[in-house]
């Protein structure tokens, strides 16, 4: 036997067959990793995270979730445009701020798929839409999955056992399949039929419009009344907000089609009814958005009233961007790191908004106000653990299904640092090579992160 591997050995059997700290324990652990010159980073991460995930205590028993729930329609995005009659040779590529037609589709999703990122879009023709709805319903490849960040959210956190009040717009199917995960749609938000949205996802190595696709991602699109107009936020009662450790709430990108009259009307009512409940902690998650001034008033009418603010690398370059900072590049890490502390600094020393959860593919970052949170450095661990699981579908996370993106100064859960009257916590994805799920990976990062940290 060779000496680092007899070394290795001797300081496995010291933790097995004797009685040392668990400090010492660490140690050890530590140290023994070192000498395994032969462990991938992705192996020795995954062991550094399971013992982690060990260690990690949920804090919080209790949420209140709303306010978008649909059935997603997942498919081949460049099966579709085929089944419509669109040629990747006729394509153009443009974003727009709604669809009205197929050609608007087939260049929104040409934009986004040349760029690798998610977005979302709402159709605002009826006809256009029965199109669309004919096509996918003579597609055989398909799948009818929970859709929505409040109803995916609710789905993530059955896994914790822990008492869930859902708000969305529930249909037939949706109530059917959050039942399987041992989750009720709130009695007064039950309807008669399903809102859809359909989702037109991309692997790795697909190629469309003379691009090739070097990540895995979707494009989604929609024609959804009820989550457009809001109508669970009426299910917001005092009744079921009381009592609830964490309110969460998302869908609020979906009133971007609305006279602002009307989004103006339906925040206020949200804002005016949290600001009844002191003791619970609100997160706000965002999603795509294309409207500058609409997102700017739901900073300005919402995200600076609640605690904690969920968002992925698309929407913290646009919200840098709407905030007057500059845009926003994941593999500039010192970019993210001052778009977050702007958003914070934007909302001010005085605001109840103290907490940012951002996650990108490579590496998720929680910038908090220093003394105002408890153990986010496992929370943001702990979202990174559960999307690896989630990507590939696994109930553990297998070294060889990962690979290791983002490789910081060590091989590590986690790395703090301070920056100025803040701190941040960031920590690096293994990502899955073939994933399975691409869907909800954003709700299910923010949604295991808020089970374990609590305001001080």
């Amino acid at each position: 036997m060779r000496y680092k591997e007899a070394v290795f050995v001797g300081l496995v059997a010291t933790i097995l067959y004797f009685d040392v700290t668990k400090e010492y324990k660490e140690q050890i652990w530590q140290f023994s990793e070192n000498l395994m010159i032969w462990r991938t980073s992705e192996s020795v991460l995954v062991g550094r995270f399971d013992r982690l995930a060990d260690k990690s205590n949920v804090l919080v028993d209790s949420f209140f979730i709303g306010f978008n729930g649909n059935i997603d329609v997942i498919l081949n995005g460049q099966n579709l445009l085929k089944k419509l009659g669109i040629s990747a040779d006729d394509v153009t590529s443009e974003d727009k701020l709604v669809i009205r037609s197929v050609g608007d589709l087939a260049s929104v999703f040409t934009h986004y798929f040349k760029q690798e990122t998610a977005a979302e879009r709402a159709v605002v023709e009826e006809s256009s839409w029965q199109e669309m709805l004919k096509a996918i319903n003579e597609m055989e490849e398909k799948t009818n999955f929970i859709g929505g960040n409040a109803a995916l959210i609710a789905r993530t956190m059955s896994y914790s056992n822990i008492k869930i009040k859902l708000a969305v717009p529930g249909g037939p199917e949706l109530i059917k399949q959050l039942k399987e995960y041992g989750v009720s749609v709130m009695e007064n938000c039950k309807q008669s039929y399903d809102e859809l949205h359909v989702i037109m996802e991309y692997g790795v190595g697909e190629e469309f419009a003379g691009h090739t696709a070097k990540r895995a991602n979707r494009f989604i699109f929609s024609r959804d009344i009820a989550n457009s107009q809001m109508s669970a936020t009426n299910c917001l009662t005092d009744e079921a907000v009381s009592g609830v450790d964490v309110v969460v709430i998302a869908g609020f990108h979906m009133l971007e089609t609305l006279p602002t009259v009307q989004q103006h009307a339906v925040i206020n009512s949200v804002r005016e009814k949290l600001s009844l409940h002191k003791k619970q902690t609100i997160h706000l998650e965002l999603a795509s958005m294309t409207n500058r001034a609409f997102l700017l008033d739901l900073f300005n009418m919402l995200a600076v009233y609640s605690h904690s603010l969920g968002l992925n690398e698309a929407e913290l370059d646009f919200l840098s961007v709407s905030l007057g900072g500059d845009r926003v590049e994941v593999k500039d890490i010192s970019s993210v790191k001052a778009a977050l502390v702007l958003i914070l600094e934007k909302a001010g020393s005085e605001s109840s908004l103290t907490r940012v959860h951002f996650h990108c593919l490579t590496y998720h970052i929680i910038l908090e106000r220093k003394g105002r949170w408890k153990n986010s450095a496992n929370s943001v661990a702990m979202g990174t653990y559960t999307a690896a699981k989630f990507a590939c579908d696994t109930p553990t996370i297998v070294p060889s299904n990962h690979e290791l993106r983002f490789l910081g100064t060590d091989v590590k859960p986690v790395v703090t640092e301070d920056v100025g009257v803040y701190t941040l916590h960031i920590s690096p994805v293994l990502v899955c090579k073939q994933p399975l799920k691409t869907v909800g990976l954003g709700d299910s990062i923010s949604a295991t992160g808020l089970l374990y940290t609590t305001k001080t």
